[in-house]
């Protein structure tokens, strides 16, 4: 092939065999690029969809509840939702507690006249133990060791409870062998309704629902060490294995109290929100609570609001004095304030995301909360029997923005909402009547051998 110059001047044109307008063949190479670029781009695509929805992990954390409408425990698994085991243990479940290890779960229930609580492995769900006790579990409190527990005891006929055992888990009764031994026995109170040992096992700790006092009791010595006055009947009690704290919610003052366990003195208060100067009477009880593994944040639910708080312990910017406090006044309210005493506003509010297929104009009311020991999940029931699991990530990636909270809290339509992981409706009943949980809990992960308690168990069914 050759190329002329042309007598005008112009560009020089190619000769030969190559006709005007012809596109030449891409090179060989050119073709092989073209198809690694293609297949490493569908390589990354097909290795970011399985990133993405690949299953995570299951780390062993199990959410236990006690269901009341059937009587039923039922243990969920938080990654996907689905219900790992249900049984039943026997009628008119009461509360739930773990051992301070986490490697057994005490169901205590009322079965006709007989009354007794169950120990339950929380590895294969197999019941170790049924202890009978003289009269109507109300509570249990565990001890370090895990060789002896503290149970409120109420009458069988009234089932008020006016005090508590303390039974040895390993020794019987000499005078009735098919019994655990009692310890110590204590039947000085009215209604005991809460119950708490401390981390050392040296003190139980006891709320009764017809006084105004916490009242603490040194077990080695058997007698009674004091009594805390609350200036209000207390409605919950929480005493964390970790940290430095415990924490008793009183309805009347809208306000969760922190304790020292080093002392047993009150050193801090935590509230919802002051109160609306134009909605004085509102009531924003804060029930239910509990803290993260760490002793960092405290959670607690406000049924009448449909809302969760978040407080970060400790931390003085939501820290206000007890003179600038508005609490709300009306026929429920004391208004009581503890002078000189520090209190705390959230630092996150959010509200329950409600709407699921059923009740798609549904606001729920977060009743109960857990979290969970591991790290990983939060999780609140409502008062349909949904279950609300959120991953404790996206809660304290809103809660370390530290946007400012409005002392008065907002309108609930007002409010964020953080979208759950998973929202569990196979509870919530169809057609009408409410489900009654009685408990919530998350427990501690633990390496599980279905295969072997499959095999011992056979039927799958605690008996």
């Amino acid at each position: 092939m050759s190329i002329e110059a042309s007598s005008t001047g112009a560009a020089p044109q190619p000769m030969g065999d190559t006709a005007p307008g012809r596109v030449r063949p891409r090179s060989r190479g050119y073709v092989i690029g073209s198809i690694v670029v293609v297949s490493v781009c569908l390589l990354c695509m097909l290795l970011f969809a399985y990133l993405f929805n690949r299953p995570r992990p299951d780390s062993g954390t199990r959410i236990w509840l006690l269901n009341h409408t059937p009587d039923q425990v039922v243990i969920y698994n938080p990654h996907d939702g689905v219900p790992e085991k249900k049984f039943q243990v026997a009628d008119g479940l009461r509360g739930l507690t773990f051992s301070r290890d986490g490697t057994s779960a005490y169901v205590f229930n009322v079965v006709d006249v007989v009354n007794k609580f169950t120990k339950i492995d929380t590895a294969t769900y197999l019941k170790e133990e049924s202890v009978e006790v003289d009269g109507v579990p109300q509570g249990i409190g565990t001890f370090p060791d895990d060789a002896e527990v503290a149970v409120i005891t109420g009458s069988k006929t009234t089932g008020e409870a006016g005090g508590f055992d303390v039974l040895s888990m390993t020794e019987k009764s000499a005078a009735d062998p098919g019994k655990q031994k009692r310890l110590w026995r204590v039947r000085d109170l009215q209604i005991t309704h809460k119950i708490a040992v401390s981390d050392d096992g040296g003190r139980i700790y006891l709320l009764d629902a017809k006084s105004e006092y916490l009242t603490i009791y040194d077990y080695p010595n058997q007698k009674q060490l004091r009594q805390v006055s609350l200036h209000g009947a207390a409605e919950q009690f929480l005493y964390p294995n970790t940290g430095d704290y415990y924490y008793i919610s009183v309805l009347q003052h809208n306000a969760i109290y922190q304790f020292r366990k080093s002392d047993d003195e009150i050193n801090a208060a935590y509230i919802y929100s002051y109160a609306d100067p134009e909605k004085s009477y509102h009531n924003i009880k804060l029930r239910y609570m509990d803290v993260d593994s760490e002793g960092k944040y405290l959670f607690a639910t406000c049924y009448e609001a449909k809302t969760v708080a978040v407080w970060e312990l400790g931390n003085p910017d939501y820290m206000r004095q007890s003179d600038e406090v508005r609490l709300p006044v009306g026929p429920d309210q004391k208004g009581y304030l503890w002078e000189g005493l520090p209190y705390y506003m959230p630092a996150y509010r959010f509200g329950l995301k409600g709407g699921y297929e059923e009740r798609l104009s549904y606001v729920p009311g977060g009743e109960r909360v857990a979290v969970d020991p591991a790290g990983a999940f939060l999780t609140i029931n409502d008062d349909e029997g949904a279950l609300y699991i959120y991953y404790l990530y996206d809660i304290y990636k809103e809660v370390s923005k530290h946007e400012p909270i409005p002392d008065i809290a907002p309108r609930l339509q007002d409010l964020p909402v953080i979208e759950p992981h998973k929202i569990i409706t196979d509870l919530v009943r169809k057609g009408g009547g409410d489900v009654e949980i009685r408990d919530l809990k998350i427990a501690i992960p633990r390496v599980r051998n279905r295969r072997d308690a499959a095999a011992a168990e056979q039927d799958g069914v605690i008996e």
